[in-house]
This record gives structure tokens, sequence and C-alpha cells, in this order.
């Protein structure tokens, strides 16, 4: 992070020829910068300047219509494209040159360097990821404070992952209109899908292992109910661990790689989207919608563990834990499973990355004991476990918590303002009983693994119940060991008032009246606390009064 102090050398500032700034870009050879299709049109001029570098003359620049992509739509409405490859008219310094690296869509924060307007020096603005894997090419960007959106100055610029200090992409636009709060990249593998030239100059594992990519194995028909049965698990339905098996050759080999290469950012361009336009949209998944897909044949465990960690760009510490500090799951296509090198030792690597929340698409090549069993232990087992798990927690809402809340309400009032949390928990109560009854009499196919959103939805909202439960019996209970108190400084405060008031037999009257009325309200149920204070401070306020004749009376 000590490079955010300064201006890195290979953001390029792109003017106008008399000066006007356009944006940024990206020094990737002497002679080449990469910047945002809509900063630079083909038939123009421009001027090039490497701020972060004192005293170098500013160069000129074109880009040709095939090195210039528009933004656009593809067939199924996404936007893509909006980037453009400058040619220098001299080369500059080859040591301020940097190279894009692949990573798969960033987890973590990211820094991009831009020219917001009056800044003609540049400066650093911090972001987080909004969504690695969305519905386009582009990545949504949040500013980590209102004023580090991207400005339009910033079209073009580096866009820097912090953990590895590696330029994973370019800044394509900003949200436009007032209380616009995100900005967009492009990573490194929608650029070289667009720009293919643009591979001498980047770095990183590809997402995609070159076994599986389409051409390997021959062409064959599409096998629609695997493809949506693929797509629904690239797009994160259902539950995150999908056990198949893809024999070597046939439909389903081809259908796989169908699904692979469409949903990888690189690999999916626009000449492949035009030729499944017309397949039934539901067997087609969303770019970006995995981090790698690896043919495992052959492999260990280690060496399997080692590719993710190198995708997701942890460098030191290569164990599934650290999986748990990522924004969003590890998102895994693991193929020929039962062809590693120790398929049991791969099997428990895959166990522990689910149960650290990565989602898994396992192909086996041949039906058998093992495929069986990473069924039963990755998807079926802890399925079965996680729909219990909800049954257990609604029988606690009907029969522990909702009775418990039913007894408070019976014994002690709600503080003002609270009774709308305790109506909804009551409801809570109501909706729980309902869902219960639906579980317990819902056909088995409600409870298949591409059906487990229905079971995260009910996760969700039974969690919530349970937590609106707790808070109202916790509201209640303040109340009644307020009661208690209350009781106890009343039980406490008699006996001294009484022997105060003695030798004033009127005052022995009066207090005992307002003892009997504090006592009284306090027994009250439902008690009202707020009255019961009241009362309260009435009967010791009197007990604490100098009696008449007494020093200090008036």
């Amino acid at each position: 992070m000590a490079s955010r102090l300064r201006t890195p050398s290979w953001i390029a500032r792109i003017e106008t020829p008399d000066g006007c700034v356009l944006g940024a870009g990206v020094l990737l050879a002497p002679e080449r910068v990469l910047t945002a299709g809509h900063v630079v049109s083909p038939g123009h001029r421009y001027t090039v300047r490497l701020v972060g570098v004192p005293g170098l003359a500013a160069v000129t620049a074109t880009v040709s219509p095939d090195e210039h992509v528009p933004q656009r739509e593809d067939a199924f409405g996404d936007r893509s494209g909006d980037l453009a490859l400058l040619r220098l008219s001299a080369p500059l310094p080859a040591e301020h040159v940097t190279r894009l690296h692949r990573l798969a869509a960033p987890h973590g924060p990211v820094s991009m360097y831009g020219f917001p307007d009056g800044d003609e020096g540049g400066r650093w603005h911090g972001a987080t990821l909004v969504a690695a894997r969305g519905r386009d090419s582009q990545v949504q960007l949040r500013p980590l404070t209102p004023g580090e959106l991207a400005a339009p100055g910033f079209s073009g610029g580096g866009v820097v992952d912090d953990t590895t200090d590696q330029v994973i992409g370019i800044v394509l636009s900003v949200d436009e209109g007032p209380g616009s709060a995100f900005s967009y990249m492009s990573p490194a593998e929608t650029i070289v899908s667009h720009l293919p030239q643009v591979a001498a100059w980047t770095d990183g594992a590809e997402a995609v292992d070159p076994r599986l990519r389409t051409g390997t194995v021959a062409a064959g028909r599409l096998d629609v109910p695997f493809a949506t049965e693929l797509a629904s698990w690239f797009r994160g339905e259902g539950w995150p661990v999908l056990v198949t098996v893809v024999p070597d050759r046939g439909d389903r080999a081809w259908t796989l790689q169908r699904a692979i290469t469409l949903a990888d950012r690189e690999l999916r361009t626009h000449r492949n989207t035009i030729a499944v336009s017309h397949d039934p949209p539901e067997t087609v998944p969303p770019v970006g919608a995995h981090d790698l897909a690896l043919d495992v044949k052959g492999l260990t465990a280690a060496e399997v563990m080692d590719k993710i960690a190198e995708r997701l760009g942890i460098r030191d510490d290569p164990r599934p834990e650290r999986l748990d500090a990522l924004r969003v799951p590890l998102a895994a296509v693991l193929v020929a499973v039962d062809q590693a090198a120790d398929p049991d030792a791969l099997l428990a690597l895959l166990g522990r990355l689910a149960r650290h929340r990565a989602r898994l698409l396992l192909a086996f090549r041949h039906p058998g004991e093992r495929a069986t069993r990473a069924g039963e232990t990755l998807v079926h087992h802890p399925l079965r476990d996680r729909w219990a798990r909800l049954h257990a927690e609604l029988d606690r809402i009907t029969e522990e918590l909702g009775p418990a809340l039913d007894l408070r309400r019976d014994r002690v009032l709600p503080a003002p303002g609270t009774r709308p949390l305790l109506d909804q928990a009551e409801a809570g109560v109501r909706r729980s009983q309902m869902l219960r009854a639906w579980i317990a009499h819902s056909p088995d196919r409600e409870r298949e693994p591409g059906r487990a959103d229905l079971l995260f939805t009910f996760e969700g909202a039974v969690g919530r119940r349970r937590r609106r439960l707790e808070e109202a019996i916790g509201l209640l209970d303040t109340r009644l060991r307020r009661r208690e108190e209350l009781l106890g400084r009343v039980g406490a405060e008699w006996p001294l008032c009484r022997q105060r008031a003695a030798a004033h037999g009127d005052r022995v009257v009066a207090a005992y009246r307002l003892y009997e009325h504090a006592v009284s309200v306090l027994r009250q149920t439902p008690c009202d606390i707020e009255q019961a204070e009241a009362a309260v401070e009435c009967f010791v306020g009197f007990c604490s009064t100098t009696a008449p004749g007494e020093e200090g009376a008036s």
C-alpha cells in the first residue's frame, strides 16, 4: 500500500491536442496504452502523458477501428465492450510499463487512479467490490467514501488489487446523475476477450484449464436438462455443491464445456453468445460465474489447492481456511475428480472447501462408489442436516419462545414505542407455525438440492423471527426485573416509613394508603411499569419528607 502514496509511472493521462483531459490509460508496452472505449475514437489524434514521470515529454497517439471496442449489448442484453488500445507515435521508456494480471474477480479492496476535474496530477481512490459475478462482464465497484466516487476523469485508469498490488483491470464508467454511487471495471480477462492482443501483456493463471475448453471434445448436441441444471448452479441457485457424472466424450461432456466457456470472462465472446442466442435462455449461464474450471486428472489435493490459491491471489498461505476472508465465495468447477492422483484425499479437501462456503461443481468421469459418497457427504447429508436444524428452530420458536413471550406479556405491559416489535414477534410465531405445518406435509421434491434456495429463504426468515422474539422477550424481562426492584424498594421502605411516622397517626394512615396503592399497582397483571414507578416514587417521596414539627419543617 506504500505505492498508493505516489503516482504510478504507468498511468497515462489522455488529452486532446489542445490539453483538455479526457481520461486515463495504462501503459502496457512502450507504444501501447489501454483505455476505455468512450475516452477515444478512431480517426482522431490524442496526447498521452505519463504524469508520474517528471520531465518526460508527451507523445501523440491514435486508435485504429479494429482496436476500438465500443460499448454494446450482447445477445442477452448484457453490457460489454467499451475498450480501446492506443498506438503511440513514439515509444515511451520501457521501464515504466506494467502488466495486467488475471485474478478471480477481486474479493477485497481495490484502488483506482484517475484525473478528477481540476486535478491534472491525478489521485488514488479506494473502492470495494459490489458483485464479483453478475449479469454482464463489467464488475461493479463501490467507493470507500462518497468523496472517492470515480469521476469521469478516471475512465480508462488502472484498478489495482490491494492484496496482490497487481493491475487487474481498468475503470470503464461511472453512474451518472445526482446520488450516483458506483463505478464499473473491466477485469483483465474481459479485456483479453475483446482485445486478444492484450494477452501478450497479461499474466496470471487462466480461469479455464486448456483441457476443458470448447473444441477439445467433439461437438455434440445440447443436453437441455443438463445444461439447465448447470446454468442454475452457475447462477448461484440451489445447493452450493453439485455432484454429477460426465464422461469424457458425448453430449454431456460437450454441454459441460459449453457452460464453462460461456461462464468465463475471457472465453465468452460476441461470437459464441451469438451462436447460443437461440438456445433456451435458462441453459445459458451468466458471464463471470466461476473462479476457475480445472481438470484434476492426475493432480494431488495439494496441487489443486495451489491452483485455487493462485487464481484467488493467495500467495503466502494456501489453506482452505483463507476462503473465509473472501467477500464472495469461491466458485470452482472440478472435472475428473475420480481420476485425481488420490481421489479420497481430494474429496477430503473438497469437504473442507465446502465447509468454508465454497461453491463446487464436481464432475466424475464414471458412476461408482466415490461419486455416490461425494453426493452423500457433500450434498444430501448436509442438506438433510440443514432441514433438521430448520425444523428444530421452528420447534423452538413455536414451543419455547412463543409461549415465553405470551407468559411475559401476561405479566407486564411493553414499554412505550415497543409494542410494534412485540406484535411482529407474535406474528412471527404464527407464521412459523404455518411454515412448520407446510414442511411437515410438503412433498419430498421440495427438499431436493435444486430447491435449496427455498431452504435458504426459510432459514433467513426463521432466523430473523427468532432474533426478534429473543429481543422482545429480553425487553419484557428487563421490565419484569424493574418490577421486582420496585417491589423490593417498597417492601424495604415501608417499615422505616412506619417507624418515622409512628408519632403522627394521620401520617401513618396516609403512608399506608400510598404503600397499598404502590403494591396494588405492582401486583396488577399485566403490570404497567410507568404507572408503578410513579406510585412508588409518590410513596417513597412521602416517606422521605420531614414530618410536621421536626427539625427543618416549614
